[in-house]
């Protein structure tokens, strides 16, 4: 076969296969864009409340002592709530603290939706959800638990990360 056919040949079974290879990645049913949960940086919503990037990172040479990294938005345009409790229901055992200078009586206040509303936890952040007595070892997962005084309960799966690579520097405050 002369050189131009081969050419026209690879050029037209390239157009026929890129919308063939490409599929998974096309349509409201894409597989790209059903995939779940990939790890750490967990997701979670209870009424206009929504978590996002909820990870536990373990104390550096500690595993039975993290906190608790993520953010915190309400979505609601009228209603403030609050944060009144962390717990981790599964392994249980631990123990989830609320601290922070602004976390009056263990609570965290999250306003009603403003172009500033998210609250952040632990990295960056004024509050901290502490835990201590962790019985889940790094790459695994706990089931921790969010109890917000308006829109309800919410139990997140929660991959725990030591405190390496993006995490380094991350820890309990509490001793």
């Amino acid at each position: 076969m002369p050189r131009t056919a081969w050419r026209r040949t690879a050029a037209v079974l390239a157009l026929v296969l890129v919308p063939v290879l490409s599929a998974c990645s096309i349509g409201v049913n894409a597989g790209t864009s059903l995939q779940g949960a990939s790890g750490n940086g967990a997701s979670a919503d209870v009424g206009p409340m929504e978590l996002r990037g909820i990870t536990i990172v373990t104390a550096n040479g500690d595993t039975t002592k993290a906190t608790v990294i993520g953010t915190i938005v309400n979505t609601s345009t009228t209603t403030d709530d609050v944060l009144t409790g962390v717990s981790v229901v599964d392994p249980a055992g631990a123990t989830a603290t609320i601290t922070g200078a602004a976390a009056g009586a263990g609570q965290i206040p999250v306003p009603a939706n403003q172009p500033t509303s998210s609250v952040r936890i632990g990295y960056n952040a004024d509050y901290h959800v502490d835990i201590t007595g962790l019985t889940v070892a790094p790459t695994a997962f706990a089931q921790v638990q969010f109890t917000f005084r308006n829109a309800g309960t919410v139990v997140v799966p929660t991959m725990v990360v030591p405190p390496t690579g993006i995490y380094a520097g991350l820890g309990p405050v509490l001793g």
